[in-house]
């Protein structure tokens, strides 16, 4: 987060204070210089949280997502169940379970 506002705020001066001697191309450059240091330190940031894991339910949903090969979102969509079948399997089972009266 605070590379991120650095960054954002270097650009910022830079591209006020050279506004009329720097090219766009160079202001493009340090933008993506920037972004990329920005990718860099959210990468770290996972790197941190996932070594701090302990859950194996946890870890083994984030193995199933590294292990994707890819995401089709029309094929997940077609395997997707409707609100009214949500809502009548979620009764079904509600009525499975052993309430006290």
């Amino acid at each position: 987060m605070i590379i991120r506002r650095v960054a954002a705020n270097c650009l910022a001066v830079l591209s006020s204070v050279f506004e009329r001697n720097v090219s766009n191309n160079f202001l493009s450059l340090l933008s993506s210089i920037f972004s990329k240091m920005n990718l860099a330190a959210e990468k770290s940031e996972i790197i941190k949280w996932v070594n701090s894991l302990e859950s194996p339910a946890v870890i083994e949903e984030i193995n199933k997502i590294r292990n994707r090969k890819s995401f089709d979102f029309e094929k997940e969509w077609e395997r997707g169940i409707s609100g009214e079948e949500l809502k009548k399997r979620t009764k079904e089972y509600l009525k499975t379970l052993p309430w006290k009266k």
